[in-house]
């Protein structure tokens, strides 16, 4: 899943780390959970509950789907079972109607006539589509504000119509949630993330109708696939809100691993698409991105340049008050929020007795490069500080 900050390579250099401060913890707490990767890991790992958070709930959706778990899910002919469902759903809301079909990649190399194919597919969607999906009876949250941009209009009802038609099974659903949160991912027609979609110029258009193509049903199964063996070795659990809310809930010498963010830009602007997935409501969309209204896009004072250095101190200090144990990644480099690992470093050393740190190489999303003009890689290289701050 594309993540910014994503762990994946070195997440195992992270558990390595925490597993030397387990030894008094009762539950382990991943409050800026994002793509799911250490949550999962750290279930998979330790006989210890782990406490997944954000902002964000597709990223508490994503961390549940292991976290929440604590047995393999072993018969995934629910996936069948759930696109049936969908299939009907969409076949029962267009029946007769005349979808305008996906461009296929073969015409890309067309430029006049494919991108007549995408204006005519938007106009569609503005003019008659829209209006029948309104009075439909399901909620077509996707399609509305997405569909022939980050998606074509097959791909878009095929996400609606599976967010719709959930398994009810706990297991089962939170499993299926998450994949098709990575499916999105997978799927989206978008540089990087989702903050907009792929244009219809030259360079872009064939980009775009290559995505557009992508299989949204074989991409979930991929994800299920996946997912579905993973487990916790003891249950843990998940929720939406702020790094201070969870942390409330820890006792002494529990850990804490943090990897906040570290652009000021907010984090929501790159997830609207998989957030509106996750929550599955309608929503309004304006500007090139397709972005939601402020009021609905959760905002992180640490992608506050003016208010980070006071949001670091805080969670330093509301840890040590807690005397919980903190693992935190940062790049060492200055980011573009104003911090550094070495900020963390330098005032964790005001309220725990002992800072020991490893530097790590990981790869950071560029926020938008697609690395196809040469120019501007969509992932770069960046040292990482794995931080660590205890008493005693």
């Amino acid at each position: 899943m594309k993540y910014m900050g994503h762990k994946g390579r070195i997440v195992s250099a992270i558990s390595d780390q925490i597993e030397e401060l387990v030894s008094e913890a009762h539950a382990l707490a991943d409050p800026f959970c994002g793509s799911g990767i250490v949550a999962w890991t750290l279930a998979e790992r330790f006989d210890l509950p782990v406490l997944a958070g954000d902002l964000q709930s597709f990223a508490a959706a994503r961390a549940a789907s292991v976290v929440e778990r604590n047995a393999p899910v072993e018969d995934v002919t629910f996936v069948d079972r759930w696109f049936q469902r969908a299939e009907r759903i969409i076949a029962d809301t267009i029946e007769s109607r005349r979808i305008p079909e996906t461009p296929n990649a073969e015409i890309a190399g067309k430029y006049k006539i494919a991108r007549a194919s995408v204006e005519r597919t938007r106009e569609y969607l503005d003019r008659t589509l829209s209006d029948i999906l309104r009075n439909s009876g399901h909620k077509w949250p996707i399609t509305l504000a997405y569909a022939g941009y980050y998606f074509s209009v097959q791909q878009a009802l095929t996400f609606d119509a599976l967010r719709a038609t959930l398994p009810k099974k706990k297991a089962e659903r939170t499993v299926a949630l998450s994949a098709l949160i990575g499916a999105a991912s997978r799927c989206s027609g978008s540089p990087g993330h989702t903050a907009q979609p792929l244009g219809i110029s030259e360079g872009s258009l064939p980009h775009l109708l290559e995505a557009w193509n992508r299989s949204v049903f074989n991409a979930v199964r991929e994800e299920v696939s996946k997912i579905a063996p993973r487990h916790a070795k003891v249950e843990g659990e998940t929720s939406v809100g702020s790094w201070e809310m969870l942390c409330d809930r820890l006792a002494p010498g529990d850990v804490v691993f943090c990897d906040p963010p570290y652009s000021d830009v907010q984090y929501s602007r790159f997830y609207h698409v998989l957030e509106t997935l996750s929550r599955g409501s309608v929503i309004d969309v304006s500007g090139t991105g397709r972005n939601p209204p402020f009021a609905e896009r959760p905002e992180s004072e640490f992608s506050r340049k003016s208010k980070a250095l006071a949001e670091a101190e805080k969670l330093l200090q509301h840890a040590a008050d807690r005397e919980l144990r903190l693992v935190i990644t940062f790049p060492i480099s200055r980011q573009s929020n104003g911090l550094a690992a070495q900020t963390f470093s330098k005032k964790a050393s005001k309220y725990f007795g002992r800072i020991q740190s490893q530097e790590v190489t990981s790869t950071f999303s560029s926020l938008g490069g697609n690395g196809s003009n040469g120019r501007r890689p969509a992932r770069v290289a960046k040292v990482e500080r794995i931080i660590c701050c205890y008493d005693g």
